[in-house]
């Protein structure tokens, strides 16, 4: 793979959220990247490692990124946020990877029933690419890499082998199970230990709004349209996500068959992995790796998979999106693993 002539510089907006401060912790190691820039509105005049437990970064936050100093900006901000500041960041001729859900889907009518607020930029949602490396979904040449959530990375990863292959019917239904640092370091009441302490808590049954974007996602990849039904739960554990996934065979079972499209998918892939027998969220914690399982119980195929949400579901995904972009070694910075939360 080749390495840049020269490494880019890289400034992180929102560096003091889980998501942010992790992708401080990594690119601080990145052979072949120079974090040199980190911001926060909330934290702005503090050195990083006086804001944020565990980390070794002696950059002052500032409250805005300096983009004309920047090859490359990573936001971590809020639903939003980084699209106001978008266009600011792409005339300076920086490469936007944005973490959050910005420029995920597609069509700005969208944004209004699932983020509240009408989007700030709609004109840049048509060159925003949604990236999934493995799964030659997004394109090296786009100025925006927008990245799937959490619960949408790994439903993506464990369905659309399958669904590519014919081998079963264009529907899916994702039971997801995710750990509570998925809501960020700002969670309110119902996010408290006391809260959530020996149990489980289904919720946004009506519609995640992981869902649109697994749909779109999944029917751009299968090339026909896809409808997902998806059902989350907050499940008293910090870091990981765990979805199941039902998908209805079209005609016979075709356990077999359909176990050869996902090693054709990720036979080399140093970051997928399938597995003989479900797993729990611990073996990915605090890592870029997804495993997947395979089976079929009567008229559906079931598929497990499990990943770190703010590793593969968020930091780490940045970093591997990164390499990706510019043709870098797929697994550069990626290895320390942070230890907060």
């Amino acid at each position: 793979m080749e390495q840049a002539a020269v490494a880019p510089r890289v400034g992180v907006a929102g560096a003091t959220g889980y998501a942010g401060a992790e992708l401080v912790s990594l690119l601080l190691e990145h052979p072949s990247a120079q974090l040199t820039q980190v911001s926060s509105r909330s934290q702005a005049g503090r050195v990083h490692r006086e804001a944020c437990l565990g980390s070794r970064c002696d950059l002052e936050l500032t409250e805005e990124l300096d983009p004309t100093t920047l090859e490359v900006v990573i936001s971590a901000q809020s639903a939003l946020e980084a699209a106001a500041r978008a266009g600011t960041w792409l005339e300076s001729g920086a490469l936007v990877i944005d973490v959050s859900a910005d420029f995920r889907l597609r069509d700005p009518e969208l944004y209004p029933r699932w983020y509240g607020r009408e989007h700030p930029a709609p004109g840049l949602l048509q060159e925003a690419q949604l990236t999934v490396p493995e799964l030659e979904l997004g394109s090296r040449e786009g100025r925006i890499v927008a990245l799937p959530g959490c619960f949408a990375t790994a439903a993506i990863l464990a369905t659309a082998p399958a669904l590519r292959s014919g081998l079963v019917q264009p529907s899916a239904v994702v039971d997801g199970k995710t750990g509570i640092s998925g809501a960020g370091r700002g969670a309110g009441q119902a996010y408290l230990f006391s809260e959530l302490d020996e149990a489980v808590l289904p919720y946004a049954v009506p519609g995640h709004r992981h869902q649109p974007e697994i749909q779109q996602a999944l029917s751009e990849l299968s090339r026909t349209a896809v409808e997902v039904t998806f059902v989350p739960h907050l499940v008293p554990m910090t870091r990981g996500i765990c979805v199941t996934c039902y998908l209805p065979w079209e005609g016979r079972p075709a356990l077999d068959r359909v176990l050869q499209e996902y090693r054709l998918a990720y036979g080399g892939s140093p970051f997928v992995h399938l597995v003989e027998a479900p797993v729990p969220t611990k073996l990915a914690s605090r890592t870029n790796h997804t495993f997947i399982h395979l089976n079929s119980q009567g008229s559906h195929l079931v598929v497990e998979a499990v990943l770190d949400n703010l590793g593969r579901g968020a930091a780490w995904q940045a970093v591997q999106a990164l390499n990706w972009r510019l043709g870098l070694d797929p697994a550069a910075g990626i290895g320390r693993a942070p230890q907060w939360p």
